[in-house]
Order: structure tokens, then C-alpha cells, then sequence
């Protein structure tokens, strides 16, 4: 597929790709260069781990300890 460089130096991304990788507006990328390969990716927020599949199964009495480790953690 093949996106576009607007004259400011935007990266125009087609919309089945953003489609694809759930890229909307203000999202954040991390950008790579690698020889003369431009990589870009998404850089993931809580709400796209949040959406991933599970890996593991947490009781309700697990997740409450752990979130008061985080609490700690960050002075909340």
C-alpha cells in the first residue's frame, strides 16, 4: 500500500491501514529507521492493552490486591 509526504513532512497513512491497526487521530507512533526502511507503530495506551485478549484468568479478590499495589506505588 502506499501512503503520502505532504509538503510539511505529515506522513499520510492510507485508511485501510489505520483501519487495520486502530490508528486514529492523536494517537501516538514510535518511528524506526533501519538502513534506509522507515518503520512506523502504534504505540500502545491502556485502552488498547485493556482490549487485547486475556493471557491470564484474575479473580475479582487478585485484581482489588493488585490495584492497591498500584495505588501505592503512585501515591494515589
Amino acid at each position: 500500500m502506499i501512503g503520502k509526504v505532504g509538503k510539511k513532512g505529515e506522513i499520510y497513512v492510507p485508511k485501510k491501514v489505520r483501519e487495520r491497526v486502530n490508528l486514529n487521530p492523536g494517537d501516538e507512533v514510535l518511528v524506526e529507521v533501519k538502513g534506509r526502511e522507515l518503520i512506523i507503530k502504534k504505540k500502545e495506551n491502556i485502552v488498547d492493552v485493556l482490549m487485547d485478549e486475556a493471557i491470564a484468568k484474575v479473580s475479582v479478590d487478585e485484581m482489588r490486591s493488585i490495584r492497591e499495589k498500584v495505588r501505592k506505588l503512585l501515591e494515589i
